[in-house]
């Protein structure tokens, strides 16, 4: 793909990321063979994981996705300015000042305290429209929703609220990644319990939905009206227990090699001389580094591609830059393109591995990266600079000098 990046990256750092939205789309054709039925909430939140909410959002609609989900009213009044009309849920709920925003841009909210419900009412009357919602209950995530035990009071708000429309219910199960786990069917049965005690006050959820990436794998009765794909849309499987689809990564990041240079037997590289070859050593720098989410805990632990070949990180990794060991592949130059995160012709470095390197979960990887960095979304044989930087850097304003 370098012959494609190189015009509309010229003005920016030698550090981007691809996001092949044709990739995105068959995973997802992926993950409705596995569903059948059930329709499909796509999970578009922080940034749709790293690969640019908007651009990504564009290509789900056009694949005709039922829902998409958002955590923050922020990120869906983004999609909304850009012209997607698909049904917008925000999972995480909003604060009461924010209840006119949701309507102003056909948000559809997660509600689970009395002041949303009495926020949203009161907004709807004075726009003299209707809002509809989606109850978030907890069953045993212990983070957001309300919990079956105080369902009761929340559905009797809701029902005695002219202007409101309950059209969905939901909850978030805790350990789908552990198949094995029975609190998962435990989840699914209070769930249930919950939607019938709001049937029974006159409320008619009809969008019902429990299944992340990791209960589509593996808890068929968790599938219900809608699942919510986050993870296996981007192309990775949600753990070592889980079933496994065959999807793909979607996003490579690269970086140039900026600087290269021999480190004698014994000297040191990088803050707290942390690496110290035990021979003469040729070490690359690449411009990439912890602001831009490559984790710290990387640091001497994981590992880049250069020419198809795995080169170390060594020494931390620094808030802008990266050293890796290249001793092994002599022929690496300035210039060379490190991938980051992505696929080699006979290696791997996905967002999984370096998740493994750093001690945390690849969920975080992608979600992590920085908005510093450019993207660049290929589909159909295109490629399309994101439009936070297509804006050509050299524009002066005459006015403002």
């Amino acid at each position: 793909m370098a012959h494609g990046v190189s015009l509309p990256l010229a003005q920016h750092r030698p550090t981007w990321a691809e996001i092949d939205l044709d990739v995105i789309a068959a995973n997802l054709a992926m993950v409705r063979q596995r569903l059948g039925a059930t329709a499909v909430l796509a999970i578009v939140k922080a940034d749709a994981y790293g690969h640019g909410a908007v651009p990504v959002a564009r290509r789900l609609e056009r694949e005709g996705v039922a829902w998409l989900g958002v955590a923050l009213p922020e990120e869906g009044v983004e999609i909304r300015r850009a012209g997607i009309a698909t049904p917008i849920l925000v999972l995480g709920g909003f604060a009461p000042a924010q209840a006119g925003l949701l309507l102003d841009h056909r948000l559809t909210p997660a509600v689970f305290r009395p002041e949303q419900v009495e926020a949203l009412a009161a907004a709807a009357a004075a726009r003299g429209v209707d809002a509809d919602v989606h109850v978030k209950i907890d069953t045993g995530m212990g983070r957001l929703g309300v919990p079956t035990a105080g369902l009761a009071g929340l559905a009797d708000r809701l029902a005695a609220a002219a202007r409101l429309r309950v059209t969905g219910a939901f909850s978030h199960l805790a350990v789908a990644d552990e198949p094995r786990d029975p609190f998962t069917a435990a989840q699914l049965q209070d769930f249930l319990r919950g939607v019938n005690l709001l049937r029974a006050r006159g409320l008619q959820p009809g969008l019902l939905h429990l299944a992340n990436s990791p209960a589509i794998t593996d808890h068929r009765a968790a599938w219900m009206t809608l699942a919510r794909p986050g993870l296996l849309l981007y192309g990775y499987n949600p753990g070592p227990r889980s079933a496994t689809l065959a999807v793909r990564p979607a996003l490579t990041l690269k970086s140039r090699v900026i600087d290269l240079r021999t480190v004698a037997a014994g000297a040191s590289v990088g803050y707290g001389r942390t690496w110290r070859p035990a021979t003469a050593a040729t070490v690359a720098t690449l411009g990439i580094g912890y602001a831009d989410g490559l984790p710290r805990a990387a640091g001497n632990r994981g590992h880049v591609l250069l020419h198809g070949r795995r080169a170390p990180i060594v020494g931390r990794i620094n808030m802008d830059l990266t050293t890796i060991d290249i001793s092994a592949i002599p022929e690496a130059a300035i210039d060379d393109i490190a991938v980051v995160i992505g696929r080699g012709q006979a290696e791997a470095a996905g967002a999984d591995a370096l998740a493994a390197a750093a001690g945390t979960i690849p969920w975080e990887i992608l979600a992590r990266l920085g908005g510093r960095i450019p993207r660049l979304h290929l589909e159909g044989g295109r490629a399309t600079l994101d439009s936070r930087f297509a804006a050509p850097l050299d524009e002066s304003d005459d006015a403002a000098l």
